[in-house]
């Protein structure tokens, strides 16, 4: 049996997480401890950590932990979930090293690629195994459309175009796994006081939706050599971050990547998800996530090409079973999971978000 923990519940992830380690036969979740934000939230309505931890002592572990050192040292759990704010997770992760816990944290790794580095020297100095979740690589459509890349159906891959939208992680109407209701009405003053909406917490649609952008590039074609891109704050004015963003990522010349984002409209209304542009046709994500989303490939003339039936192992239910089946069998954990993908990951992030910041051209670290 797999003993696990969760540390932090200011990510709303966290109720999937929680509710995924209730179905997996070989995981136990043995406590959970939140990090008391720094700026109180004066909100708890559903989605808001209060009622993220409420729901998880009350239908998956109640053994809650003020302190999750203290957590840490008594349970001596295999695996710790991270699911903190963003600026948090170097140093949890330097607490869960030094004790010899493995962990997973939720996407991405960090706010920046310097506060990554510590995350990688935390992990390597311990030996201990670090993985990122990303809930994307759970979708059927994600392999489907890797395979059909992979094979060229309609040529070499040359440009991705990738979109997402929705109102904010607290916003009107919004909805997260492992929870069947949408999030309740909230104030600009309560939502203002969430650290989704403060840019020193590691809020913001950059590190929301950007880092998905950068998860599709380097899946599709690996890491870039530089970006371009400009972020603003058009429609949350009670808060300091971005909430609408555009990027290119430059490759060698030969593709890129051109992502963008928004907290204004929900991926419902807009076409959302990765497409592919190649060099005899298109491999497109049609439906958006709400809306059963589905992989299409056409040639240049617009004729349909058929793309192979692709099976979803069990493996790939979600990080749970994932990490389940590493440990059970041995095999490694999928590649876009490791900490030595999500370096790269984080690094066009980086350079995504100071291009934007700097108001030019930034290198790939």
């Amino acid at each position: 049996m797999i003993k696990a923990v969760i540390i932090g519940f200011a990510h709303m992830h966290v109720n999937e997480i929680a509710l995924y380690m209730s179905e997996q036969p070989d995981f136990e979740l043995i406590g959970i401890a939140d990090v008391p934000a720094e700026t109180p939230e004066i909100s708890k309505t559903r989605y808001t950590r209060a009622w993220n931890l409420k729901n998880v002592a009350e239908n998956y572990c109640s053994t809650v932990y003020e302190d999750y050192k203290k957590m840490l040292d008594e349970l001596k759990p295999d695996i710790a979930f991270i699911l903190c704010e963003n600026y948090r997770k170097p140093e949890i992760v330097e607490e869960c090293a030094k004790r010899k816990i493995n962990i997973s944290i939720e996407k991405p790794i960090a706010v920046s690629y310097e506060e990554a580095l510590k995350i990688e020297e935390s992990v390597n100095k311990c030996g201990i195994e670090a993985v990122v979740n990303w809930p994307v690589l759970w979708r059927e459509y994600v392999h489907r459309m890797k395979m059909a890349i992979d094979q060229k159906l309609v040529g070499e891959p040359v440009k991705l175009r990738y979109i997402n939208g929705h109102t904010g992680p607290l916003g009107k109407g919004a909805k997260h796994r492992g929870v069947s209701e949408n999030a309740e009405e909230m104030t600009d003053e309560q939502r203002s006081k969430t650290w989704w909406h403060m840019q020193n917490r590691g809020g913001g649609v950059f590190l929301d939706i950007a880092c998905y952008g950068c998860f599709f590039s380097d899946y599709f074609f690996g890491k870039g050599d530089a970006v371009i891109s400009y972020g603003a704050n058009l429609n949350t004015p009670f808060g300091d971050t971005d909430d609408n963003f555009a990027a290119i990522i430059k490759y060698d010349g030969t593709k890129m990547s051109v992502i963008e984002g928004t907290w204004t409209t929900p991926r419902a209304v807009i076409p959302s998800g990765p497409m592919m542009i190649c060099k005899e046709g298109v491999v497109t994500c049609t439906g958006g996530a709400e809306n059963a989303p589905n992989v299409k490939a056409y040639d240049i003339y617009g004729n349909e090409v058929e793309i192979p039936a692709y099976t979803l192992e069990d493996k790939y239910k979600n990080m749970v079973w994932q990490y389940a089946n590493h440990i059970k069998t041995g095999e490694p954990i999928h590649p876009m999971l490791t900490l030595a993908e999500n370096m790269k990951i984080m690094a066009m992030l980086d350079a995504s978000i100071k291009a934007s910041a700097n108001n030019k051209e930034e290198k790939v670290k």
